[in-house]
Parts: structure tokens; sequence; C-alpha cells
């Protein structure tokens, strides 16, 4: 069953691979690549998916093609094991990108650290692991500053900012929308840019991050928010709501694991921790609608059960940092994952939050959960159908026996049409499972290129 685990001891684990950022970045001289969205992982909700172009008809692709998109890649550390991979905007086609995210290096105190900044919405920044992960690892680092969102000292708006967003121009979803049925805007896909949803205030205002997440797909790159909605296994992330969006409901909750009661997310600084897995999603979505994975959330108050439920498993506190800090592991053997937060969380203290899901609970899987194909026998496979009022489609055998997905890792801002701003991490570090005495069971170390 699920549990509320102890720390994994270190004897457990052998050090493969860690980065702490004391060596500059060549991203500077990397060049910023023209993306002509020749290397879709899908056609489903990939930039260019056909999901939107069934739904809003050919309005979109006018949307759509109204800007270019460039995008940056370099390699990292040891055998570049990591790879830097950075998504951009241009506007007006120009060949000039309007506001260019960054990863940088830089000191901070005695350490060193990389910083992800993304000044605008539509750019994305992330490291990503290289190459697939062994079979059995741990995966870790140290976030040292967070600005993407929530409340700084009680308030929303700061620093000349709401909810970690410039206030100049207009931030919204365009061009991949919630679909043509969802509130906060009228579903047309002609309209101006800034009739589309709106991610900075109103219904659907929210900033974020993505702590640490395991995905099911090689060489993951920033995209479009829906698209990850479907894509991701296992994640940690930061879901930081506006007022507006939160209205006069709860906002979800919040567990407070010293007490193991919960509270409301209004009553939160919205700098909250969600640790949770990706189940299966709605294989045949209404008109309008989008394909995403159901969201089952982990928290002490649940005693580590994963619950669909929006919950909060703790609350950051960025003001203290970077002299409190906060750690993000995940690891994963033979019978599941395990997602661990670290650190000083409001209204708890110092503590160490851990949770381990099994691949499988109640006919309820983690998906795609499956590295190898001898880990699962086909039993979730179902078809994705969707019936719009431009097109209907069929994506056959989304989980079919004999497939594999292996795991790669993101950290950072995935998404090129929502989030917006600036963090500062070090140490990245890869464990793999040591070798026991009676010698059954050997590391896998990742495949080198």
């Amino acid at each position: 069953p699920p549990t509320v685990s102890t720390v994994s001891p270190p004897s457990h684990w052998i050090l493969l691979y860690t980065e702490d950022f004391s060596t500059p970045l060549n991203g500077a001289v990397a060049p910023w690549v023209w993306d002509g969205s020749s290397d879709a992982f899908d056609t489903i909700l990939d930039d260019d998916g056909l999901w939107y172009q069934n739904d809003y008809g050919p309005d979109w692709t006018t949307a759509r093609r109204s800007f270019t998109t460039y995008r940056k890649e370099f390699p990292v550390g040891q055998d570049g094991w990591l790879t830097a991979s950075l998504s951009a905007r241009d506007w007006d086609r120009d060949g000039v990108i309007e506001a260019p995210p960054s990863i940088t290096t830089e000191q901070q105190g005695l350490a060193h650290v990389a910083v992800l900044h993304v000044p605008d919405h539509t750019g994305g920044a992330i490291f990503r692991s290289t190459d697939p992960l062994p079979a059995e690892y741990r995966i870790e680092y140290t976030l040292k500053t967070i600005d993407f969102g929530g409340k700084r000292h009680g308030a929303i708006e700061y620093d000349g900012r709401i909810n970690g967003y410039g206030t100049e121009g207009c931030k919204t979803q365009h061009p991949w929308g919630e679909g043509s049925n969802s509130p906060g805007w009228t579903g047309d896909a002609s309209v101006p840019v800034c009739e589309w949803q709106d991610v900075r205030a109103g219904p659907f205002g929210y900033n974020g991050f993505h702590f640490l997440a395991i995905v099911d797909f090689a060489d993951p790159v920033p995209r479009n928010n829906h698209f990850w909605h479907y894509h991701r296994k296992v994640l940690m992330d930061a879901f930081s709501q506006h007022p507006d969006r939160v209205g006069e409901d709860t906002g979800g909750r919040v567990c407070n694991a010293a007490t193991n009661q919960y509270y409301n997310y209004r009553d939160s600084s919205f700098n909250t921790v969600n640790m949770w897995i990706s189940g299966l999603p709605n294989w045949t979505p209404g008109p309008g609608g989008l394909v995403a994975n159901s969201q089952w959330f982990m928290t002490s108050c649940a005693g580590g059960i994963a619950e669909q439920q929006l919950s909060s498993a703790a609350e950051l506190q960025p003001e203290l940092m970077p002299h409190q800090v906060y750690t993000f592991a995940i690891e994963r053997n033979g019978a599941g994952y395990t997602l661990e937060a670290s650190g000083n969380f409001a209204r708890v203290g110092q503590k160490t939050l851990r949770f381990h899901r099994p691949f499988i609970v109640d006919n309820v899987p983690i998906w795609h959960y499956n590295g190898a194909a001898d880990e699962y026998d086909g039993r979730f496979n179902t078809d994705l159908v969707q019936q719009d009022a431009y097109g209907t489609m069929t994506w056959p055998n989304q989980w079919p026996a004999g497939s594999a997905y292996p795991d790669y890792f993101v950290i950072g801002d995935l998404y090129t049409n929502a989030y917006e701003g600036r963090a500062s991490l070090t140490d990245i570090r890869l464990y793999v499972r040591k070798v026991p005495a009676w010698g059954k069971r050997t590391p896998t170390a990742p495949r080198q290129r």
C-alpha cells in the first residue's frame, strides 16, 4: 500500500553524477534555432496538435502561425548528463526574440547556482536528463530561491508584478486555450491575443513551477501546458493561483504536516508544494474539452494515500530563501516511486515529507510507469477518442502491451503559454542503486551518446 516512508539510507545508493554549477555554462554561445515543429512527439496536444485543429478549426491554425518559436539547448555537467533546454517566442516573426529566457550561473553566498530566468510567460527554461534514467535511481537537487508567483509578505502584488507576472501587456494562453467550451473566454480562436484566457489574473489566473517531474518521452523541451498534462508520470510542483481563480471557493486544501489537519488554500501564502501522480486520462472528453490525466495528490494528512482532490503537501516560505533552502528528490525502484521534499515549511518548521506510491493501487496505475516492456501487461490500454466541431479522431493503443516509457526528469518552467519568473538551484545529483553484497542487483547507468 502507499506509505509515508522514512528517508532512504544513503548506503542504498551510489552517486553517479553531480552538478554544483561551479563551472560557468555555455548558454550564451549556444544558438537560438527556429523550431518548425518537425520534432513533434505526438499529434495530439503537441504545439501543432490535431486536437486543437479539430476543436477550433482553421482560425486556430491562423493563430498558431501568427508567431514563430525558437529553441536553444546545450549540454551541462560531466559527460553532458544534463541538458539545458529553452524556448522563446518571436511575436512578429522578424527573427528577433522579444523576451528571451536564460539559464546562467552565478555565485550566491559561498555556493554557485544555476539561475532559470523566464521574463515572459511565452518562454520556457528547464533542466532535463540527457539520457533515460536507470531502472532504479534517486534524483535530487537543492532549490535556493523561487519567484514564480505566490504571495510575498501577504500580498499577491509585489515588486511591480502580479502573482509573479509583469504588468506590461496581456498574458494569455494564446494559442493553446483550455478548449472552446471552457470558461474564461468566448472559445473563438479568431479573437485577438488579449481575449484568450488570462493567466495573470481572472478565473484562469495562475503561475507555477515544476520542482521535479518524471515524464514519459525522450528529449523533453518546453511546450504548451496541455501537452504536459498527458505526459507526466509523477511530479512535485507549485500551482500559485490568483485570488480571482480561487474566488469564493477554497482553492483546494493544504496539509499542516505538524498536526495532520488540512486548511484552505485561500488561507495560505499561495506558495504550496503539490506531490502527486498522474493516473489514467479521460479517454473520451466532451466537445470543446481537452484530454488530460487524472491527478492524485499525496499528503501526510491522508497518510500518504494518493487522493483525487487538489491537496498540497506543504507550504514554502520564499521570503526566507536563500538562507533557508528546500531539497526535492524522486526515487524509483521495482515497486514504485517515492517523492520527497525537505525544508522549513510554513506552520510546520523543518521537516522531510516522503511518500511512496506503488505502480498500481486499487486498479489505479501511475501513468506509463513501465520503463521496460516486461513491467506491464497491457491491462490499461485504450483508444483516445476526440469528437469535435471541426474533426473526429481516434488515436489507438495509448498504452499497449509491449510498450515501454523510459523515465526522464525535468526541472523548471515547462510551459510556453503560462508561468513566468526566476528561480535558482544547485547540487543536482543522480544516484543509482548500490550492488548488494550477494551481487544479485547491479546499477544500470545511463547510456552514453
